[in-house]
């Protein structure tokens, strides 16, 4: 019985040396193209960061601006709020008939 290896031609050392050079060439060009690739990729994610980066600052900046005009929007209701207070005290004090004579 033949087997399957018996079957496939001997080659000579020489011609066996110039298949395995030219198969290191060929990885050796295809490694250079991962190299590449990589490259690529590594630039990508670093120009993703650094745009997530300044995102993330005129966001934060933006969100200090709008906090900031909230407070002085809520301050100048709170003033309003002890204005008012203020003044149902003073006509509180008054008394109900100076209010009325007042309001006539």
């Amino acid at each position: 019985m033949a087997t399957a290896s018996s079957k496939v031609p001997k080659m000579q050392p020489e011609t066996e040396i110039a298949v395995l050079q030219i198969q290191v060439k060929n990885l050796e060009e295809k490694i250079g193209e991962l190299k590449v690739d990589l490259k690529a990729l590594y630039d990508a994610i670093e120009s993703n960061a650094e745009e997530t980066r300044q995102m993330l600052k005129t966001m934060r900046e933006q969100d200090v601006k709008e906090h900031g005009e909230l407070a002085s929007k809520i301050s100048v209701l709170e003033k309003w709020r002890w204005m008012m207070m203020g003044a149902g005290i003073i006509i509180g004090s008054m008394g109900f008939p100076t209010v009325s004579a007042l309001l006539k």
